[in-house]
C-alpha cells in the first residue's frame, strides 16, 4: 500500500471526529499528514527507515509550536492493507477524543508537584524512592521543568517518568554532563545516585535506561559519569550503556514504545533485563 493511500484511509475514518473537534487538514508531504483546530494541531509522520507511524500533537495552533509525540506504532507499506490503516486511525481516535473532546484550559498553579517519600524513610528500608520522588528531586534541582512536570500530569493524569525524561528532561541531564560545571554534575549525580540505591525497580530503570542511558556509552560522558557515580549505579549504567550505544531489539524498544495507555507501567527494563534491578 503507498502512504498516501493509507492516509486517505485514515483521514476518511477521522473526518467525522475532525468535524466535531474543528480540525482541518491543512498540510500533506510525502511522509506526513497535518490537522489544525482552535484547540490545537496533530499530525501522524511516516518514518520509512523505520517503518514507524508517528502520532504526534500540541495544545497550541500557532506556526512555531512544538509538536510531542504521543505513540509510535509499526507501520510497514510493504504488508499493510486497509484493516490495518483503518486500525491504526482507530488508536489515533482514542488519543484524540482523550485529549482534544473534553479539553479545559489547564491552571498549573493548582496542579500539585510529585511528593517525594521521606530519605530516612527510604534510607531506613522502611519505603522505597518512586517515579514521583524522581520527580521531585528532579524539579528541586531544576526549578525551571516543574512546570513541565506539572503539565505531564495534566496531560495524562498522572506522570509518566519516560514521557517527561525524553521529551524535556533527558536534555537537561545530558547538557549537565557535557557542559555543566564540576559542581552541577556532582548535585546532578548525587541525586540521580540517592533514588537510584534507594529507590524502586521502575525508578532504577527509568534512571539506568531512559535517562542516563541517552549518553550511549559516548567516551567523555561516561568520563564525566564514573566521577560521580556510586559503585552501586555504575554497574547497570555501564551494562545499559553498552546496549544502548547499538542498535538492536532493545533500543528500538526504547525509540519506539506503545502506545500510552492509562495506568498501565510501560517501562522497558533494561537494568531488569540484565539482573541489576533492585
Amino acid at each position: 500500500m503507498q502512504l498516501n493511500e493509507a492516509f486517505k484511509i485514515i483521514e476518511k475514518n477521522l473526518d467525522s471526529l475532525n468535524t466535531e473537534l474543528e480540525f482541518k487538514k491543512t498540510e500533506q508531504t510525502d511522509t506526513s499528514i497535518t490537522f489544525k483546530g482552535e484547540k490545537g494541531a496533530y499530525r501522524l509522520v511516516h518514518d520509512g527507515e523505520t517503518s514507524i507511524l508517528a502520532f504526534e500533537c500540541n495544545y497550541d495552533s500557532g506556526d512555531d509550536a512544538q509538536f510531542n509525540t504521543i505513540s509510535r506504532t509499526l507501520f510497514e507499506l510493504s504488508s499493510i492493507d486497509e484493516r490495518d490503516a483503518k486500525s491504526a486511525a482507530n488508536e489515533v481516535r482514542d488519543e484524540l477524543e482523550r485529549m482534544f473532546k473534553s479539553r479545559k484550559p489547564v491552571d498549573l498553579d493548582k496542579i500539585k508537584m510529585p511528593k517525594a517519600v521521606s530519605r530516612t524513610k527510604a534510607k531506613n528500608g522502611s519505603v522505597s524512592y518512586d517515579t514521583d520522588s524522581l520527580a521531585n528531586r528532579f524539579g528541586v534541582l531544576y526549578p525551571e521543568f516543574k512546570d513541565e512536570i506539572k503539565m505531564n500530569i495534566a496531560t495524562y493524569g498522572e506522570f509518566l517518568p519516560e514521557t517527561f525524561f525524553t521529551e524535556h528532561g533527558n536534555a537537561k541531564v545530558l547538557d549537565v554532563i557535557k557542559n555543566g560545571s564540576a559542581a552541577d554534575q556532582k548535585k546532578l549525580f548525587k541525586m540521580l545516585g540517592e533514588v537510584f540505591e534507594d529507590g524502586t525497580n521502575e525508578v532504577q530503570d527509568i534512571i539506568a535506561v531512559t535517562i542516563l542511558g541517552e549518553m550511549k556509552n559516548d567516551k567523555d560522558m561516561m568520563e564525566v559519569a564514573d566521577k560521580y557515580m556510586t559503585e552501586y549505579m555504575s554497574g547497570p549504567v555501564h551494562e545499559v550503556n553498552k546496549i544502548t550505544a547499538k542498535k538492536n531489539g532493545y533500543t528500538k524498544k526504547l525509540e519506539n514504545p506503545p502506545a500510552y495507555k492509562p495506568k498501565r507501567n510501560k517501562s522497558f527494563s533494561l537494568a531488569n533485563a540484565l539482573g541489576q534491578g533492585k
